[in-house]
């Protein structure tokens, strides 16, 4: 069968390798096993593994217990690299293994490939491009992940709540997950000609932009004073 993703992380084992105490059939979901002694599942096997006739590699994601280890589906049998795609039977005795196998490095790069862009067509040496979908912001909910100076630079995650809290500088706060002016607090202030103040150009898509209180007031009529026209405003 093609390779698919067996499983979010597999269990791999130094130096194992038993029999078979009973034979195994061509659609046998069980392998009955002299030792299981340090398996865990799910695992790959591999029956057979130093004969190219019969060898057949088999993930196993069931039961494992003191006799037997078992597989959920006949679909879990026969994986690439075997020497058929089926119809293999097996003899009592015949040796059981864990070895290296493709399927298990295709594993971890499918579970790469679900967070990074493993292609890296979009990278370059040292980067990072992450292949995740766009979603909605949810300001009260949502953590980012920042690079903690105070913590030898280690990769960690914070709240946008908090992260927001604490770039608000002089003249900002935050509301409800969001930045916001605030004025409260700032001190008062003898308007000048000069001031400059922050409008919604109307006559450019309403863009943020800056004038100064004199520009205003000179759309003013004659003999109005800068204050008169701003506290008017």
């Amino acid at each position: 069968m093609a390779h698919t993703r067996k499983a979010a992380e597999t269990n791999l084992r130094n130096a194992f390798e038993t029999t078979l105490s009973g034979s195994l059939g061509a659609t046998d979901t069980t392998l009955n096993l002299t030792s299981t002694t340090g398996l865990t599942s799910p695992i790959y096997l591999v029956i057979d593994p130093d004969s190219s006739s019969s060898r057949e590699y088999i993930f196993i994601d069931g039961t494992i217990n003191s006799t037997s280890a078992a597989t959920s589906t006949a679909d879990n049998r026969y994986l690439t690299g075997s020497a058929a795609g089926s119809g293999l039977s097996h003899a009592s005795g015949t040796k059981v293994r864990v070895s290296p196998m493709a399927q298990m490095f295709e594993d971890i790069w499918d579970a790469v490939g679900k967070v990074i862009d493993s292609t890296y067509g979009n990278a370059t040496a040292g980067e990072v491009v992450f292949n995740v979908s766009a979603g909605a912001v949810d300001q009260t909910a949502d953590e980012i992940f920042i690079r903690d100076a105070n913590d030898s630079n280690k990769v960690k995650r914070e709240s946008i709540t908090d992260f927001l809290a604490a770039i608000d500088g002089a003249g900002l706060g935050t509301a409800s997950s969001q930045l916001k002016v605030d004025i409260n607090g700032q001190s008062s202030a003898t308007v000048a000609g000069g001031d400059e103040i922050m409008i919604g150009d109307i006559d450019d898509s309403n863009n943020l932009k800056k004038t100064t209180a004199q520009s205003i007031a000179n759309l003013a009529p004659a003999g109005a004073s800068v204050g008169l026209i701003l506290a008017l405003g």
